[in-house]
């Protein structure tokens, strides 16, 4: 990947603000330019191919493989699913708070699952899909070590060591996937805009303001706060990603409001 010389001074002030605030933690970071004529470019970069645990930005994955299994006409977004079909989860959203005998189209599902991150939405889709599905759909865009292997909330395959990995490198190449598309048809526009809807603004966008359309996502476990998505500018449009492991949770949402807050006003007043 071309790296744009001027973000030296960008990953500067990441790198002193990481070592004030959580010198011990494991964080990786990305930011790039994203551009329809032209290859990504890095502009700041730390342990881009650190492997992480992913958290709920897996969920990034099911989608896009969702969809591109209904580009190929294999499933249709009005098909529907029963609650039934996969034992309820709690950590939040919606979907605990109804009885079983709700059914909801995949459409449904995967907006439940984006927009609030229900974890009984993204287990329904896991079921559908497979989750050597996603894995094959991982491995198809050039994602190199992000692999899907346990439901959410699954604490007994955690406990045995299976978890769900990525890193900040590979979701990156999975935002230019969606990125390349969204104006490409209705599942592409379909795509971007559920990402711009997500509802968690604690982190990156903190200090942004409520009007600034960030299309992302969040993940959180105990000890690890991710963010990052594509935010488009006057200059263009940009990828921020920041995964933070090893950090307490009260801290790790501080520090990525923090770095949000360094890298926007890096790439409108900094930035050439």
């Amino acid at each position: 990947m071309e790296k744009i010389l001027a973000g030296k001074g960008l990953g500067i002030e990441l790198d002193e603000l990481i070592q004030d605030m959580a010198p011990d933690g494991e964080i990786s970071y990305l930011v790039a330019r994203l551009d329809d004529e032209k290859d990504m470019a890095e502009i700041a970069g730390r342990g881009i191919t650190m492997v992480h645990a992913s958290a709920s930005m897996i969920k990034v994955l099911i989608m896009a493989a969702l969809f591109k299994k209904v580009a190929d006409g294999d499933l249709a977004l009005d098909m529907t699913m029963s609650l039934k079909e996969s034992p309820r989860v709690l950590g939040g959203a919606a979907l605990q708070e109804l009885d079983l005998n709700h059914r909801f189209s995949y459409l449904e599902l995967c907006r439940l699952m984006m927009v609030l991150s229900d974890n009984w939405a993204t287990n329904l889709l896991i079921k559908k899909l497979g989750m050597a599905t996603v894995n094959e759909f991982a491995e198809s865009i050039g994602l190199q070590a992000t692999r899907l292997k346990r439901y959410m909330m699954d604490s007994k395959a955690r406990a045995e060591g299976r978890e769900n990995v990525m890193t900040v490198l590979d979701l990156m190449t999975l935002y230019e996937y969606i990125y390349v598309q969204r104006e490409s048809g209705p599942l592409g526009h379909e795509m971007w805009q559920l990402l711009g809807r997500q509802q968690f603004r604690d982190k990156l966008p903190f200090y942004w303001g409520e009007d600034v359309v960030f299309h992302h996502k969040t993940g959180v476990l105990d000890d690890v706060e991710h963010d990052g998505g594509l935010l488009p500018l006057v200059k263009g449009t940009f990828g921020i990603i920041v995964f933070i492991s090893k950090v307490p949770n009260t801290e790790g949402i501080l520090l990525g409001a923090r770095m949000g807050r360094c890298i926007k006003e890096f790439l409108e007043n900094k930035l050439p």
